[in-house]
């Protein structure tokens, strides 16, 4: 595994600086002119290597260009693509089909797409959905010059969208495509939403495809893994056990939660001394936060809390998230955590959740800056990081037991509602946080804001979409080059986000929102239920040990019998292993009218 601290060190500095000028620049004033010296820093791998630096992508035109406040300057077009022989280099495109573009809208601490971003992404979407000509007013020289480029008629997106949408389809198949033409060059992050998406395909070739991919991941990490990739791995391979049936995927599932135990801050914390502090504070105080990580992951613990340590600077909300998501898909498999990490997971992220929805990044309510008054902060009533919440709608809806789910699941789609403009303005690795924050959204049943997220990022879409329309690249956010350009195959990992994206148009998995009725099963939803599908203690032969559940069904020929957990997973169990009691219950039950026991190749 390579080192992430540079680029820990790397993003400290950004955030910093970002804090810093957001205070002192006008609104509307470019944050960054020079995005860090990206304009002219190249990245070293795929089809964009070609490309002078993080450039932005001017759609399917085959351009790209330096950002200014009102206009693009064109620095780069693609060999054989729509804007090839049209545009040229140093032209500097100021509106697109009779409008003049806006101005940019992410300085000074404020968010959004508006400006230059959103008018050329809202302008492509109207030249597809009419004769394809996209009409770019463009100054050369000392001219001004209204040129076409031509592109395809693909349409407009649906008010559905990504559901019912043709676009959708015609683009989603595209990038499956793509994906399985160019495999490979992924971090654990973009293999797991390559494979997801794959794995959501009506198509036997692509399903097929994504099959392999899960298959080919089904190998544990050994302990120096970092807790990104084993949440990654975790949540992949726990929705392809729970889609396909495949119980091979079981081993290393389980394997990966166990890790994932072993990579969370626990015990009595006692890193940090009063030494280490800016300001002044007792070892009792210092102490009293330090105990607020427990429960968090980071990177990696530090070596106080295991061996092989190099933590980063301490846990953070969205690992944490990540492996309560796959704690709780591998509960849906049968696996159930014997350690109370899932409880102080919840705990950590839930003392990182201020009343309005606003998840923390991590240390900040605790240790970054020094000790903070945690209720106060909790108690903040602003708006924001829309991206963490797409995620904390998602933990929420893969913990029905929990009591007040629904609860929080309201909490975050409102805070998505009020800051929805920030999605896009993720810290280290904006796509990341794009992609899951939309994912939470569109794995909601709230219709209304579906289609107000889908109005507003139509344009991210459209702009991030690469000539041939079969492929995606990131876009700079915030004014600042996201760090993940440079990261890997910069053109698999996008194309890879937004297809998982476009297969909630097919949605067949947990992280879909599917309330997992064929638990287990390829086969859908057929498993029967007994007369009574009531919750109850299930115990082993010596009632030493419960689970709560429901019965589903029982196989007498094989002895084998389904009940169905309260976070809705299925667990197969051999009758002899409970206890008497239950195993009269279960015989009684399934032998009861209307009950239907299962045939045994369907357990």
């Amino acid at each position: 595994m390579k080192s992430h601290q540079p680029i820990v060190l790397l993003n400290q500095i950004i955030l910093c600086t970002a804090l810093f000028l957001g205070t002192t620049f006008h609104a509307l004033a470019l944050k960054d002119e020079d995005n860090q010296g990206r304009w002219t820093k190249p990245c070293e791998n795929g089809p964009d290597a070609e490309v002078p630096g993080f450039l932005v992508n001017m759609g399917p035109t085959g351009a790209r260009g330096i950002l200014k406040e009102r206009s693009y300057v064109v620095k780069h077009i693609f060999r054989k693509s729509p804007a090839a022989g049209v545009l040229e280099l140093d032209d500097e495109v100021v509106g697109a089909n009779g409008k003049r573009f806006s101005a940019h809208t992410f300085g000074g601490g404020n968010h959004g797409l508006e400006g230059p971003l959103q008018d050329l992404g809202l302008a492509i979407e109207d030249s597809e959905g009419t004769d394809g000509v996209l009409k770019l007013m463009v100054k050369r020289g000392g001219e001004n010059l209204t040129v076409d480029v031509q592109l395809e008629k693909l349409g407009r997106f649906a008010d559905t969208f990504p559901v019912n949408c043709e676009k959708t389809a015609i683009l989603r198949d595209r990038a499956y495509k793509y994906l399985m033409d160019h495999p490979g060059e992924l971090s654990s992050q973009g293999r797991c939403v390559a494979t997801l998406a794959l794995l959501s395909s009506d198509e036997p070739r692509v399903l097929a495809a994504g099959k392999r991919m899960a298959k080919d991941w089904n190998h544990p990490y050994d302990n120096s893994t970092w807790s990104w990739h084993l949440g990654f791995q975790g949540i992949t391979l726990a929705e392809y056990h729970l889609l396909t049936g495949d119980k091979s995927a079981l081993k290393t599932l389980r394997t990966t939660t166990e890790q994932l135990r072993r990579a969370q801050w626990q015990g009595d914390i006692r890193h940090w001394k009063v030494s280490d502090m800016k300001r002044d504070v007792d070892q009792q105080t210092l102490d009293r936060h330090q105990a607020l990580y427990v429960g968090g992951f980071g990177h990696a613990p530090y070596h106080e809390i295991v061996e092989r340590g190099g933590g980063g600077y301490g846990p953070m909300q969205w690992p944490t998230a990540l492996a309560i998501m796959t704690w709780q898909l591998g509960r849906q498999c049968g696996i159930e955590p014997e350690h109370p990490g899932l409880e102080e997971g919840f705990n950590f992220f839930e003392n990182g959740t201020t009343q309005a929805g606003r998840i923390a990044y991590g240390g900040e309510f605790t240790l970054n800056n020094g000790p903070v008054d945690t209720a106060g902060w909790q108690a903040n009533t602003n708006n924001g990081f829309s991206h963490k919440s797409g995620l904390g709608y998602l933990v929420y809806k893969l913990s029905p037991d929990r009591k007040d789910a629904g609860k929080r699941m309201k909490l975050h789609l409102s805070n998505i509602d009020a800051a929805y403009k920030d999605m896009t303005d993720g810290h280290a690795c904006a796509l990341m946080g794009f992609t899951w924050g939309l994912a939470g959204v569109y794995a909601s049943d709230d219709a209304r804001l579906k289609k107000k997220i889908s109005n507003y990022y139509k344009a991210w879409f459209n702009l991030a979409r690469c000539h041939g329309s079969d492929s995606y690249v990131i876009l700079p956010g915030r004014d600042y080059a996201d760090y993940s350009y440079y990261r890997d195959n910069i053109r698999n990992h996008t194309t890879a986000a937004v297809a998982f994206i476009y297969s909630f148009s097919t949605p067949k998995l947990r992280v879909h929102g599917r309330a997992g009725e064929n638990a287990g099963s390829a086969q859908g939803s057929r498993l029967a239920q007994p007369a009574s599908a009531q919750l109850r203690a299930f115990h082993n032969s010596d009632r030493s040990k419960s689970i709560e559940a429901s019965l589903v069904a029982f196989d007498p020929a094989s002895g084998r019998v389904k009940v169905r957990l309260r976070n809705g997973g299925i667990r197969e169990l051999p009758i002899d292993s409970l206890s008497q009691e239950d195993q009269e219950y279960v015989r009684k039950e399934s032998a009861s009218p209307g009950a239907s026991p299962l045939p045994t190749k369907e357990l």
